[in-house]
């Protein structure tokens, strides 16, 4: 049983924090910026004497901030998040992977290309604007592979009538060599 004096010592305690705090928020998470012991300080904290990075550092994703928040949506097994696929038609949203890539990169260049370190900016990409550049993203890789895309990272067959890049580089004229001759002047 704990005595009412230690119950308001807490209170005060937790009433001289200070007002700036800023509690971590899923889009704090989306852009990496949150570990569990709070947010990732802007300082390097690696102690040269170790020979690894500390993982206490490392980003959580941000299905597990939003779960693990206080007014956390209650989590069942048959909702979720993993299985949204299953209750709604998602065929022409962009991949989940690529949106928090984008997300991340996004955060990254806005923290460090601008005055304030991206701390006006941090809802300017907010879940339409972010939705409509995966789908952007998206199409402009379908538009570079083409529609089937399985042959992006390959060489395909030749094409009869076109050479291979093996053939051309072969046909090609070979250059004089770069080497001077000398030239003997003394038979004129």
């Amino acid at each position: 049983m704990s005595s009412p004096q230690k119950d308001l010592s807490l209170a005060d305690s937790k009433a001289k924090r200070p007002s700036y705090y800023k509690r971590p928020s899923v889009y704090d998470a989306v852009a990496g910026r949150i570990t569990a012991s709070g947010f990732i300080s802007r300082k390097s904290s690696i102690s040269p004497y170790k020979s690894k990075k500390s993982s206490s550092g490392t980003a959580l994703p941000p299905e597990h901030v939003l779960f693990r928040s206080k007014k956390a949506p209650t989590r069942f097994a048959e909702y979720d998040i993993y299985f949204a696929n299953e209750r709604h038609n998602v065929s022409t949203l962009p991949d989940s992977d690529l949106l928090k890539a984008l997300h991340t990169y996004s955060a990254d260049f806005y923290s460090k290309t601008t005055h304030d370190k991206g701390l006006h900016d941090w809802k300017s990409l907010d879940g339409t604007a972010l939705i409509a550049l995966g789908i952007l993203a998206e199409e402009l890789v379908q538009d570079m592979i083409g529609k089937t895309g399985d042959l992006a990272l390959t060489e395909g067959k030749p094409v009869q009538g076109l050479k291979s890049q093996t053939e051309m580089k072969s046909s090609l004229p070979l250059r004089p060599s770069r080497k001077k001759r000398k030239v003997d002047n003394s038979h004129e």
